[in-house]
């Protein structure tokens, strides 16, 4: 119930990828239904993002590197870069 309380009356929930993916999907599930919005740093453990999570957050700003890696694309140009969000909105991001 504490966690629930502190996330009712957050601003924002940041999610960090060292946090194992089921947490976070929890943490940002309730968060999403309380109205708060959710975050997702994407820095940080190289492994993919699931799909669901993507669903959830609010925002998601990978850094060109952090966006090839979650994408499997290449990113050396403005349009291989609109490609590789579009392909992140896609699986569900915003």
């Amino acid at each position: 119930a504490a966690l629930e309380e502190l996330i009712c009356g957050a601003s924002a929930v940041l999610l960090q990828r060292e946090i194992p993916e089921e947490v976070n999907l929890a943490v940002a599930r309730f968060a999403c239904a309380a109205g708060v919005p959710v975050l997702q740093d994407v820095g940080g453990e190289d492994r993919p993002i699931d799909d669901e999570l993507l669903r959830e957050v609010a925002y998601v700003c990978p850094n060109e590197t952090e966006l090839e890696r979650l994408t499997g694309m290449a990113i050396g140009s403005e349009a291989e870069i609109l490609a590789a969000g579009r392909s992140l909105q896609s699986r569900g991001a915003r």
